[in-house]
Order: structure tokens, then C-alpha cells, then sequence
């Protein structure tokens, strides 16, 4: 009897242990985690990862982390306006506790949705706004981009169709200045990309690190930045038009624009890389000395890129009585060139005033069609190397 007892008590204890093993498999521990925690966990998703998941568990929807997610990223929905225009109901059944950290959208979008993004995202403490979209219309920003005082990053590039009128910045905004500390003072990094709707342009912020513009079809255009670290400027300055830059500690400067440009200091002495086009040459004295003086700005760069209309006023600069001042660090030199005649001479006034120069890259457009005209310009290239081998003493590399 005691034998048949402790076989009972025996099988009574292994099943009890075999069904604890089983429940402690098919339990969802994850879900016994406190909802804050889950909340963080789920804040390291992508938020596309985020609506997949609570798919799977009615607790998880419960919870509604998707609703909570800081980080919101609809670059990658479809493309049709329809689809786009349910985020502003994603954005207000969101939980009003929780911040919005990114918020990135591309694609088609009709300008009353996007109005209503930005004027919920912007309400949110947002600290990263990137938006690359389509409106279809004319679309004037609102005006609490502007002054969103969270904002670190701020990425605008809002297309229209070709047969409207480009989408502009607000024209009630108090205030000359948009771009300013009083109103972005935490701002790091700025890019616009074809706006339209202002003729001069003015950005004043020393907190910031990172400005790209492009395509802005500007009059006028004065940056001010005592952090600003890289600077890219791409065909936004009308003819005649000026720019202004204080930025003593630039390092990375790309600029595709006017040559008349004024700097508030001699030269750029951080400057690692430069990069430099000019859409034309100077037309009078006046304005190759202000070309001149942009191009010795950049005098500190270790590595720097030419176009041809540089070269060509290099060449009217060495016709002059050449640079004010040496490239004393430069050791890397690419040059595009298309019309060597008129170009050499600026080609040979750059590697003059380089006593360092290590390596140089030459690359030729050719804008000759037939075969002679092809073989002219390669025996114009073979002589003209003979006459720098008198300056290329110091070079280590040439292609």
C-alpha cells in the first residue's frame, strides 16, 4: 500500500512539474514586463517594426505603444495621396504624454494634411522634422516651424507640380529674421531644398552645425554661424545677387553658386575640404576682385575641388597679378576643366601658389565631336604638361 502511495505522489509531482514546464513555455513574459518599460523597449523599433508587433497581441494594442512611439517614419508608405492623409489621425489618437522625437515623411500629400502634420508634430516637442513630399498645390509653411523651439534638425524639401508656382515661407511672420537662435536656438542642422516665397534670406543661428541649401532662387543671402561646420550652397542666388558668411570655423565647404560673395573673416583657417563652381565669370574688375577674394578664403583647405568657370577667373586673377595668398596646407587637388586654353593659365596659377601639393586630378570634358579635333586637344594636353614640369617638382601624384 505505502508503495502504491508514493508511485501516486511520485506521478503526482511529475505532472505538476511537467505542466509548469509547459506553462512556463508558452508564457509570454515579455508581456509581464511593467508597460513603461515596454513602452522603452519598443522606442528602439523602427515604428514600421512597432505596427507589425502589436498585430500579434491584444496586450500590446491595449497598451498602445505604437500610439506612443517617439520616433515616426512615413517615408516609406505609398506614394497616393489617399494613403497619406490617414497620419493625421495616427498623430491625433497619440497619446499627449509622449513627445514625438522624429518625424519623417515622403511622398504625395495633399497640403491640408500636411498642414495638419506639421501643426500636430510641432506641438509635440518634435526634435527631427524631415519632410520630402509632394503637395500638388502651392503650400505656404506654417508658421510654427519657425518657432519650435525643440527642433534640432530640420530637412524641408516640398516639390509641387511643374505647372505651379513652388511652395514658400509664411509672409505673416513677426520678425526679420525666420532662421534665428530667439526661434531655433537648439537647431544643429538645417537643409531647404527648392523653396520659394522669400527674396533674402538670412540665418542666425551659432548653435548651428550642418546648413544645406538648394534650389532657393534668392536675392540675397547672409549666414551667421560661429559653429557652423559644414556649409553646402547649390544654385540658389539669382543673377547679381550677393551672399554674405560668417562662419570662422568651417571645415567642409561646398559652394555651386555666385562668385560674389563677401566674408566677414579673410579666410576659412579650419577648412579641410572646399569645393567650388561658379554658373559664370566675372563680368567687370569689380567682381573678379570679389571672386578672388572668395577663392583665397579658402587658402587653409587641405583638399579642394575647381570647376571651369573658376579656372577661367584664375586665369583673368593670374592676368591681374595673380592670388593674395598661398594654399600652404593644400596636398589634394581635383580640377574640371572643359576649355583648356582658356583655362590653363588658372590651372598653373592654383599649383603656383600650392608649395605642398601632393596629388592632382585633371579631368577634361572634351567638347570637340570629330576625331582631329579629339587628337588637337590630347597634343595641346601633352604640351602643355611639359611647360608644368617646371612647377610639379613637389607632386607625387598626377592623373
Amino acid at each position: 500500500m505505502e508503495t502504491a502511495s508514493e508511485e501516486n505522489k511520485s506521478s503526482t509531482v511529475g505532472a505538476e512539474i511537467n505542466k509548469m514546464k509547459e506553462e512556463r513555455i508558452s508564457r509570454d513574459r515579455f508581456s509581464d514586463l511593467p508597460a513603461e518599460l515596454l513602452h522603452r523597449i519598443f522606442s528602439l523599433l523602427p515604428f514600421k517594426s512597432i505596427v507589425q508587433t502589436v498585430l500579434l497581441s491584444k496586450h500590446w494594442n491595449h497598451l498602445s505603444l505604437w500610439r506612443s512611439h517617439p520616433h515616426l517614419d512615413f517615408s516609406r508608405l505609398s506614394r497616393n495621396y489617399m494613403a497619406m492623409d490617414v497620419i493625421p489621425t495616427v498623430l491625433s489618437r497619440r497619446q499627449p504624454d509622449f513627445n514625438i522625437t522624429t518625424f519623417r515623411l515622403s511622398g504625395n500629400v495633399s497640403a491640408p494634411c500636411l498642414q495638419d502634420c506639421i501643426d500636430r508634430v510641432t506641438k509635440q516637442r518634435i526634435e527631427q522634422l524631415e519632410l520630402d513630399v509632394n503637395t500638388g498645390c502651392c503650400f505656404d509653411l506654417p508658421p510654427s516651424v519657425f518657432y519650435c523651439n525643440t527642433l534640432r534638425v530640420l530637412e524641408l524639401n516640398i516639390g509641387v507640380k511643374s505647372n505651379m508656382p513652388g511652395y514658400g515661407f509664411p509672409n505673416r511672420v513677426p520678425g526679420p529674421v525666420l532662421f534665428s537662435s530667439r526661434n531655433l536656438p537648439l537647431l544643429r542642422k538645417l537643409c531647404l531644398k527648392d523653396c520659394r516665397g522669400m527674396y533674402d534670406l538670412t540665418i542666425n543661428i551659432p548653435g548651428l552645425e550642418i546648413l544645406k541649401l538648394d534650389g532657393l532662387r534668392l536675392k540675397g543671402l547672409d549666414i551667421s554661424g560661429t559653429g557652423l561646420l559644414e556649409l553646402q550652397v547649390t544654385r540658389c542666388l539669382r543673377q547679381k545677387s550677393c551672399a554674405k558668411i560668417l562662419a570662422p570655423n568651417l571645415r567642409r565647404l561646398y559652394w555651386e553658386d555666385t562668385f560674389n560673395v563677401k566674408c566677414a573673416t579673410e579666410s576659412f583657417e579650419d577648412l579641410n575640404t572646399g569645393s567650388v563652381c561658379f554658373p559664370s565669370n566675372p563680368p567687370n574688375k569689380a567682381t573678379l576682385q570679389s571672386a578672388a577674394a572668395f577663392i583665397s578664403a579658402l587658402c587653409f583647405a587641405r583638399s579642394l575641388s575647381v570647376r571651369s568657370h573658376v579656372l577661367k577667373t584664375l586665369s583673368k586673377i593670374d592676368s591681374e597679378g595673380g592670388l593674395p595668398c598661398s594654399f600652404n596646407n593644400l596636398m589634394t587637388l581635383e580640377l574640371h576643366t572643359k576649355n583648356p586654353e582658356d583655362e590653363i593659365a588658372g590651372i598653373i596659377c592654383l599649383i603656383r601658389s600650392s608649395p605642398i601639393l601632393r596629388t592632382i586630378t585633371i579631368t577634361a570634358k572634351s567638347c570637340y565631336g570629330t576625331r582631329n579635333e579629339e587628337w588637337r586637344e590630347k597634343q595641346y594636353w601633352i604640351s602643355e604638361i611639359q611647360k608644368l614640369k617646371s612647377i610639379e617638382f613637389h607632386l607625387k601624384v598626377a592623373r
